[in-house]
């Protein structure tokens, strides 16, 4: 409606003005009005006629710039969905994986041994695990110390590590997990019927509560750690770090 008012404006303004110019021509001509009156109706037509064809002109282009709006949306679209379809995979793999990680462990926040155990038994599974130990913080001797092992094995005795010592007392200093995809050979071994063998990927995940590592899980793996692989050992450092733990209390 507005549109159809703005042309019917254009019409009016171009019809007056020209009518105005013919009978205003014979009164200049007579000398009755001064030529100013001409020029001005003359404007009115020429503007009437350069405003009716520019407004013509003007919506023949408002569709094509609806076309193109809705094309750039569509395309926009089309780019984002398997962004989100991965985003969706992705998070699925890391809420599987973690899930199948800390099954059960609420059972056992207050017995330290059978934590690592169920710990070490869900990481076999889920992460094909084939080496690990828990290490919890002694608050008298200000050290991490061995409470739980899985199928370890090691010439030395087991070592204990200060903060900031080693990788353990470095990621507890951190409190950031490492994860290492060319573990050096020689440096943690497994023991089976088939003989000797060097993991090649290696973790140390931190468990912090109240701003502090209170302990330091380290396992192994002939296997690489199922991609995302940062997102997944992150995100289970996080819910090993909100089972209500009584760690503190038992070292």
């Amino acid at each position: 409606m507005k549109n159809f008012l703005i042309k019917i404006f254009f019409i009016l303004l171009g019809i007056t003005s020209f009518v105005a110019i013919f009978f205003t021509a014979q009164l200049v001509y007579f000398d009755y009005v001064q030529d100013f009156y001409f020029a001005l109706e003359a404007l009115g037509l020429i503007v009437a006629i350069w405003g009716y064809y520019s407004f013509e002109k003007l919506e023949k282009q408002k569709p094509k710039e609806v076309v193109k709006v809705i094309y750039k949306t569509i395309e926009k679209t089309r780019e984002e969905k398997p962004k989100e379809d991965t985003q969706k995979k992705e998070k699925e793999i890391i809420d599987k994986v973690v899930k199948s990680c800390i099954k059960d462990l609420d059972k056992y926040t207050n017995d330290l041994k059978s934590f690592g155990d169920q710990l070490f038994k869900n990481l076999s599974n889920a992460l094909s695990i084939v080496t690990g130990m828990l290490f919890l913080w002694n608050k008298n001797q200000e050290v991490y110390y061995t409470v739980d092992t899985y199928a370890f094995y090691r010439e030395d005795s087991y070592r204990e590590y200060k903060l900031g010592e080693g990788l353990i007392g470095q990621v507890a200093k951190d409190k950031k997990t490492l994860y290492i995809d060319n573990v050096p050979e020689g440096y943690i071994q497994t023991l089976s019927g088939l003989g000797k063998g060097t993991p090649k990927y290696l973790v140390v995940l931190p468990i912090v509560k109240n701003n502090f590592t209170i302990a330091v899980i380290e396992f192994a793996s002939f296997s690489p750690i199922p991609e995302p692989a940062e997102k997944i050992l992150d995100t289970l450092s996080k819910k090993l770090s909100e089972l209500n733990l009584s760690f503190e209390q038992l070292s």
